[in-house]
């Protein structure tokens, strides 16, 4: 069987045409963010009506920038959490991977920690090292179904 020369480079040109289009869009490596790992969090807010901040409310979060250490300090504001583990020190696991400027961040309660028959809101706060200056988008993942999303300067 004869292969005809122009249908063969036609072929190959397209070929590198999108593996080239693929290449250009493709993503930054995903890198495991320097977390202290030691999430410190607020026993069950309380709140004395239903129209206080964070009584049936989206979660919020905000940030506080060290520029000379590289360290972005984050407070994750009515993290609803299990109530066995708000009452726990040290009852929530951080982790967090970077991608370009997205951070994701997992925050997960720990399996050792005792259930309670109920729901409350925390206020979960750690620490990001080696954070450069920049517009960043922190993407917290929790037991909410979708995700927080929040876009920072600093």
């Amino acid at each position: 069987m004869k292969t005809n020369p122009f249908k063969l480079m036609a072929a190959m040109v397209m070929g590198a045409m999108l593996m080239t289009a693929f290449q250009c869009g493709k993503e930054e490596d995903p890198e495991e963010v320097n977390t202290n790992y030691n999430a410190r969090h607020s026993k069950c807010l309380s709140h004395t009506d239903k129209e206080a901040k964070g009584f049936y409310s989206p979660d919020s979060a905000s940030v506080d920038y060290d520029a000379v250490n590289q360290r972005l300090h984050v407070t994750h504001h009515n993290l609803a959490v299990n109530c066995g583990t708000a009452e726990m020190d040290g009852g929530i696991i951080v982790s967090a991977i970077r991608t370009g400027q997205t951070i994701d961040i997992y925050e997960r309660e720990d399996e050792g920690n005792p259930q309670a028959n109920c729901m409350c809101d925390v206020d979960n706060e750690f620490d990001l090292y080696s954070i450069e200056p920049g517009i960043y988008t922190l993407v917290f993942h929790s037991c909410y179904p979708d995700p927080l999303s929040v876009t920072f300067s600093f």
